[in-house]
């Protein structure tokens, strides 16, 4: 799992605008996992199911990029499923919405059929609002 692949492609601006946008602020300002914690908690979910891996290497690399207090601890799986509840999917749709963009270029080969961007879709569910 690299969680500096999500860095990378998903800058801390990014995350705190798509937050704002579906208005899920922190409710407190000494929480221990604010909204920006779990957007990546989240997106590094998707790279392992291995809750206590995932915080782990999160808080880690939190740490590393400033975006995590050392006041705070590592919460139980209990307090991990209650701030992902209170931040619902909206910034995650959010998010998607300003960051995701097609990898490959006109000049990638392989990447189109004729006029036509070939793609590739793994693990998302499309459906209707």
């Amino acid at each position: 799992m690299s969680l500096g692949v999500l860095a990378a492609f998903v800058p801390r601006d990014a995350v705190d605008d798509a937050v704002a946008a579906a208005g899920k602020q922190a409710r407190r300002p000494d929480g221990k996992l604010p909204p920006h914690v779990m957007v990546y908690f989240v997106m590094a979910l998707a790279l392992s199911a291995d809750y206590g891996e995932v915080a782990s290497r999160l808080t880690e690399t939190l740490t590393a990029w400033g975006c995590w207090d050392d006041s705070w601890s590592v919460p139980g799986s209990g307090g991990i499923t209650q701030a992902r509840q209170r931040l619902g999917y909206e910034p995650m749709k959010e998010l998607f919405a300003g960051v995701a963009a097609p990898v490959a270029g006109e000049l990638t080969a392989g990447a189109f059929l004729g006029p036509w961007r070939l793609m590739a879709m793994d693990g998302f569910e499309l459906g209707r609002p």
